[in-house]
């Protein structure tokens, strides 16, 4: 059953939003290319200085093999340093219509 992981970053300062912003846009290419992903998208707003990241997955398998190599990576850790706020993942069922 296909999934949806929506991923809400919080920034802790205007200088790690736009470390975050780069960041986002330099590693998403990658998840999107990962194995079972089916769509990555990424909205931001400077504002409130908030990102979610929208995935779509195969399988939930798929996303927590994904998160494990991130993991791996040190990619996870480097990311949290940027944070004024815990990461919030929502996991809901993919529902397609077209």
């Amino acid at each position: 059953m296909a999934i949806v992981v929506d991923l809400h970053l919080k920034a802790k300062d205007k200088e790690n939003y736009d470390k975050l912003h780069a960041t986002l846009t330099a590693i998403l290419p990658d998840t999107a290319a990962y194995d079972g992903a089916q769509l990555i998208s990424c909205s931001a707003d400077a504002e409130s200085m908030t990102f979610i990241v929208h995935e779509v997955w195969d399988a939930i398998e798929s996303q927590q093999a994904y998160l494990g190599w991130r993991a791996e990576r040190g990619d996870i850790d480097a990311l949290v340093t940027m944070l004024g706020e815990e990461p919030k993942f929502v996991v809901r069922e993919h529902l397609a219509f077209g």
